[in-house]
């Protein structure tokens, strides 16, 4: 009959044999989900300052197996432990320095206007597909896959109207689905003409115009592009953040209208931030810095003629000197280089779908007529094979020392409570354990016969 100190000490040394285990086990894990990645990261090169991404390319390319002695490669990669094969998305970006930060002072909210030229306007309506919404769509709209829920299934196909915003001559369509029912559409994903509730994929190459029309640009003085968002704005200057020096209108004169000021036009990452006043606007990441006549653009315009605008009006900087919102080609560190997003170009988070939200967040190449996407991104000044969406030096280092630390000291500890155990602990002729700490003693004999004693 065992005893309780008897069934202790057996739990005990189950729990060490599989900590002990176990712990061996993780750290065989590890080497190849932690150590040796955290080892290829903390040794790549890489600059912990952000620079800037652009994408101009995002293929799906069908095969991810080396052919002919050249690996391919891709972006996002789930499960690292396994090697991709089947289909792979690949991301191209340019990488190029920020741009500049620049504030807007002195602007009158009333003639403060944003104008949203590809359907993003937060008070448009959303169709949303699993709710019967699409059943009746008509004209050309964006449509994108529903969040995924908790078991991988998408909740359906979201799709907004661009009918108003693009000009298109459709040559080239799939076959067209019919929206009758809930299900029917829940999987959209991409630029549709849509007749009644009958949708069908336009293919590229297609002919399409944005015709965004009414952006007020009366008795304004400043453009600003935010990707398809177009701000026209009347403000007194614009400054540097950084050196607060004035960039606009620093007494600049237009050529036509010498009293007054020529009107400035930036393509700028974000809107940062926006007081209580509305008078003060402060611009992150702002570059093609251009100056146009004051009445360039009349009483109002289209966005196809601001970007032809801008685009020829980029050989008139806004500083002579390139110092301020600068020519993009300026900026520019590398071009058409892959973007992963992260050194190992894979992730082990299967239930997140992280690959499947990197792709539509930064997977944007400007096919669909959408801006392309602009995002922060880390770069190695030495290497230009590849750049990554995530890198942190501390949160590696924090990674490795946890990985190495927990596994490690569990074992240890684990393997020193068993030997432990057998210097400490035998089984005496009656089949019961004992204590012999320090040899045959007295106390331990005691010891002994107090356990015999206890096992009567």
């Amino acid at each position: 009959m065992n005893t309780p100190f008897e069934k202790r000490i057996c739990l005990t040394i189950c729990i060490c044999q599989l900590t002990a285990v176990l712990s061996c086990v993780s750290m065989v894990y590890l080497t190849v989900a932690v150590y040796m990645p955290s080892y290829r990261t903390l040794n790549s090169g890489f600059s912990e300052n952000t620079v800037m991404c652009t994408t101009i390319s995002n293929v799906t390319v069908q095969n991810c197996e080396e052919e002919e002695g050249v690996p391919s490669w891709s972006s996002c990669g789930e499960w690292c432990l396994s090697k991709s094969s089947g289909t792979c998305t690949q991301i191209r970006v340019d990488v190029r320095r920020n741009g500049s930060n620049v504030r807007l002072e002195g602007c009158d909210p009333a003639k403060f206007d944003t104008k949203y030229c590809h359907g993003i306007d937060p008070k448009m309506k959303v169709y949303e597909c699993i709710n019967g919404d699409c059943s009746a769509l008509h004209g050309i709209f964006n449509c994108t896959k529903g969040p995924v829920s908790p078991t991988g299934e998408t909740q359906g196909a979201v799709c907004k109207n661009l009918t108003s915003v693009l000009s298109c001559n459709l040559t080239t369509t799939d076959t067209a689905i019919m929206c009758n029912t809930r299900t029917a559409c829940r999987n959209l994903d991409g630029l549709y003409e849509c007749t009644y509730g009958s949708c069908a994929r336009v293919r590229p190459p297609f002919k399409c115009e944005k015709r965004c029309i009414f952006i007020k640009t009366e008795d304004k003085d400043i453009m600003i592009r935010q990707g398809d968002i177009i701000y026209t704005a009347k403000c007194d200057m614009a400054k540097d953040v950084e050196t607060g020096l004035e960039i606009w209108p620093k007494k600049l004169k237009s050529l036509s209208k010498p009293d007054r000021a020529p009107m400035l036009m930036m393509f700028c990452t974000d809107l940062l931030d926006v007081p209580q006043d509305a008078t003060t606007y402060t611009l992150s990441d702002c570059f093609n810095g251009t100056l146009l006549e004051p009445e360039h653009f009349g009483n109002s315009t289209n966005i196809t003629y601001v970007l032809q605008s801008h685009y020829e009006s980029l050989e008139r900087p806004l500083d002579v000197e390139r110092r301020f919102a600068p020519p993009e080609p300026d900026l520019l560190i590398y071009n058409a280089t892959p973007l992963y997003i992260n050194h190992d170009a894979c992730v082990n988070t299967l239930i997140l779908q992280e690959c499947e939200k990197f792709h539509a967040e930064y997977g944007g190449d400007g096919a669909d007529l959408r801006s392309q996407s602009r995002f922060q991104c880390f770069y190695s000044p030495n290497n230009s094979d590849y750049v990554v969406l995530r890198f942190s030096r501390i949160r590696t280092v924090m990674e490795l020392m946890l990985a190495a630390a927990v596994p490690t000291t569990l074992a240890i500890v684990s393997c020193f409570t068993l030997v432990l155990c057998t210097r400490i602990i035998h089984v005496g002729d009656d089949s019961h354990f004992y204590f012999q700490c320090c040899g045959a003693d007295a106390k331990a004999a005691l010891e002994k016969e107090a356990v015999e004693a206890m096992a009567l």
